[in-house]
């Protein structure tokens, strides 16, 4: 941070939010990680309209925030040989100490997603469909009388099974102690990450090596689903040296993994601890995701009413079939409702992380030198008054409109999936996943908020720029009684 600050090619020309002496610097990183909120808003009000960036203090370096709508079309503009997407998430989770320099320098993981779920999407709807019904009917059943559940827990293990269909398959999806493993792993990464951005980088090392508890995690993965990787290596090798080819192999992210493994001689090791940074970038924060929009129907049950005549007309339309190729296109309702709950309260208040490989320079004359961590301000962009009208306010209904843009459509004016090239490759999948769960809500049951608690949206919890629903409250769930 000193040095980013002091050098000849430092940041001394971009405009802070914060104190700027270096020890002073260091005490408002750690503010930062209760007031990030307040921080970015600020910035942003002061800063996007001229700059079009600023810079605030992190606990082991600055963090330069790139805000309004003509920065943040240069950011998107920027080549790869300017600006790296992978060592700005290095940066973000402190990734080549937690998860190994390997993961940083090859995440392989990425591509396949792109290719194996977004472009075959559809392949998926009936699994998905048929395994998210299953996993309600274990979370939820159906309860004639009102029954209290923990939101976030329950919504991330329906999206852990729904998933995990389509990443590993059966019986693994349903296997608890695998997803349990899953789960926990996400945990252990953002836990260990925190603790590890709080030291500069010359002691993260060793830092890490006392709080990260991923290798004791993938050992334990490795122990339940190495055998199923052994296997399909085995069944890979055999089809690849008889015909070349491994035609034959299960339509699972899994399987995908394994065929690169075996083209590029990776490790089974490797394949399992890609599949764990797979269940980290797909599950969390689709759970979050759609705990947010949760929250506003809990708060609000009467918007369930034009919710659910939607998706009876659509199901009346498909034949009854919600998780056919078409229906989730027709869900407009559902589709703004999840796409408003996000724009207000995404995963994260950042996007488009991104590191300097060389200096960059901005329109306005900002120069970012070489080796600096820089993102784009997600939730400040999508409460910005010039492009929506009354932008603090929920209303579920605003993307409606025949012109509007999708749930997984990125734009300039909205970015928790990122924009251009490097924009979130799964934000397809999880989008069709959401709607969903949204669907099935509302076409199964009632749900509010527990008397005493009706009408009021809980707070949301940040830490640093993570945006949590609240962890720790409560849905009600009864069974709809059908006319």
């Amino acid at each position: 941070m000193l040095w980013n600050w002091l050098g000849p090619n430092g940041l001394r020309g971009v405009p802070t939010v914060g104190p700027t002496f270096p020890v002073l610097a260091y005490l408002s990183g750690l503010r930062y990680t209760k007031y990030a909120r307040e921080t970015l808003l600020a910035g942003y009000a002061k800063y996007a309209y001229t700059t079009g960036v600023f810079k605030v203090s992190l606990p082991d370096q600055w963090l330069v925030i790139v805000a309004g709508p003509k920065q943040l079309e240069e950011l998107k503009k920027f080549g790869d040989d300017e600006v790296s997407l992978y060592g700005g998430i290095d940066e973000l989770m402190a990734a080549r100490h937690i998860l190994g320099a390997d993961v940083v320098n090859n995440p392989y993981h990425l591509r396949l997603i792109q290719t194996k779920l977004t472009r075959n999407l559809s392949d998926f709807h009936g699994v998905m469909k048929d395994e998210m019904w299953s996993a309600f009917d274990d979370c939820i059943g159906a309860p004639t009388e009102w029954r209290s559940l923990p939101a976030l827990k329950t919504m991330l293990w329906v999206v852990s099974r729904t998933t995990n269909r389509v990443v590993v398959g059966l019986p693994l999806c349903r296997n608890t102690e695998f997803l349990t493993v899953a789960t926990d792993f996400t945990l252990d990464v953002s836990q260990a990450r925190f603790v590890v951005n709080m030291f500069p980088p010359s002691l993260k090392p060793v830092v890490a090596k006392l709080v990260n508890r991923v290798p004791s995690r993938l050992k334990k993965a490795y122990d339940l689903v190495g055998p199923t990787v052994e296997a399909l290596r085995a069944e890979a090798e055999q089809e690849t040296a008889l015909t070349g080819t491994w035609d034959d192999k299960p339509n699972t992210l899994l399987a995908a993994l394994v065929e690169e493994a075996v083209k590029y001689g990776y490790s089974d090791l490797k394949t399992v601890m890609s599949l764990l940074v797979v269940e980290f970038t797909a599950l969390h924060t689709t759970a979050m995701s759609f705990t947010h929009a949760l929250y506003y129907l809990a708060a609000d049950p009467s918007l369930a009413i034009p919710l659910r005549e939607e998706v009876e007309a659509v199901s009346q339309e498909e034949n009854g079939d919600l998780g056919s190729k078409t229906a989730a296109s027709k869900l407009k309702r559902i589709d703004s409702f999840l796409r408003e709950a996000q724009r207000l309260n995404g995963p994260n208040s950042t996007s488009m992380w991104r590191k300097t490989l060389k200096p960059i320079t901005f329109s306005t004359g900002i120069t970012i030198p070489a080796g600096v961590f820089l993102s784009a301000a997600a939730t400040a962009t999508q409460l910005d008054g010039n492009h929506y009208e009354n932008p603090d306010m929920f209303d579920p209904w605003r993307f409606v409109d025949a012109n509007a843009r999708s749930f997984a459509t990125t734009s300039p004016e909205y970015i928790t999936f990122g924009q251009g090239k490097h924009a979130c490759p799964g934000r397809h999948f999880a989008a069709y996943e959401m709607k969903l769960m949204l669907a099935y809500i509302v076409h199964n049951f009632d749900v509010k908020f527990a008397p005493g608690a009706e009408g009021v949206r809980p707070p949301n919890k940040w830490i640093g720029n993570t945006i949590l629903p609240d962890p720790a409250a409560h849905v009600l769930f009864k069974k709809r009684a059908k006319t």
